[in-house]
């Protein structure tokens, strides 16, 4: 198989590489055309090895690679010494067996099995923007914390997961709003089963709803006491010294 890797030619217009200096260029186009790169995007190379390709001192290698880094374009395994590019896969995958054949080879070479994960899990989500929602994850405090609602709601079904980041996104007076709304929304529909479920009483912001209470409740209401309670009430009365009042 001939050994040679190809550029698009949309590389140079790309927004990014504009926004380059010479020197990042020049590093980058090395990244992705040395030698050491493989087919699977994953390859092993030593700083020694760079420097001495690109005729750069041990510091600048290691300034370029952590821009790099810090951009979400490679990732760099100091344990392996192996470079994972991050849109490999973009500009050079393919569906020919033979090619995936040795990708597939390739891949049970690759030391840092991490690597393996990042390029081809999440080839299209860079490395900055996953460290970005970590950090907003870790950031926020809520005024309510999700269990709270999942307890009062009391009806556990859907993913939890999905649930907790739609809470997350919420506001702190609409998780307010919610958890004073569920006990008059349970009051209304006292069947668990007739209630929507969390995630979509949270996508269609149901706490907003009028409450609209069920036949059972409303006939309730307006149904005639019996003695029963009657007696009750005169006795409340009688012990709280107050006049009955027909």
């Amino acid at each position: 198989m001939a050994i040679f890797r190809k550029i698009h030619t949309s590389f140079w217009g790309d927004s990014f590489i504009q926004d380059l200096t010479p020197e990042q260029k020049y590093f980058f186009l090395y990244l992705l055309t040395n030698d050491k790169t493989k087919q699977c995007g994953i390859y092993e190379i030593t700083l020694r090895q760079m420097c001495y390709d690109t005729g750069y001192n041990d510091e600048t290698v290691k300034k370029l690679l952590d821009f790099f880094i810090s951009k979400g374009k490679i990732r760099y395994s100091e344990k392996s010494k192996e470079v994972a590019l991050s849109n490999w896969l973009k500009y050079n995958d393919s569906t020919s067996p033979k090619v995936k054949s040795c990708v597939n080879k390739e891949l049970e070479k690759v030391k840092d099995r991490l690597l393996i994960q990042y390029l081809y899990s999440i080839d299209t989500h860079t490395q900055e923007e996953q460290e970005e929602e970590q950090e907003e994850e870790q950031e926020v405090i809520l005024n309510i914390p999700f269990n709270d609602f999942w307890v009062l709601y009391d009806k556990k079904v859907g993913e939890r997961k999905k649930l907790e980041k739609k809470w997350i996104s919420l506001t702190n007076q609409d998780r307010i709003n919610i958890i004073n709304h569920i006990p008059l929304y349970k009051s209304a529909q006292p069947e668990k089963k007739f209630r929507k479920d969390p995630q979509t009483f949270l996508n269609n912001k149901s706490w907003l709803d009028e409450i609209i209470p069920s036949k059972t409740i409303e006939s309730g209401l307006n149904r005639s006491k019996t003695a029963y309670e009657l007696n009750i009430e005169e006795q409340r009365r009688k012990a709280a010294n107050i006049k009955p009042t027909y």
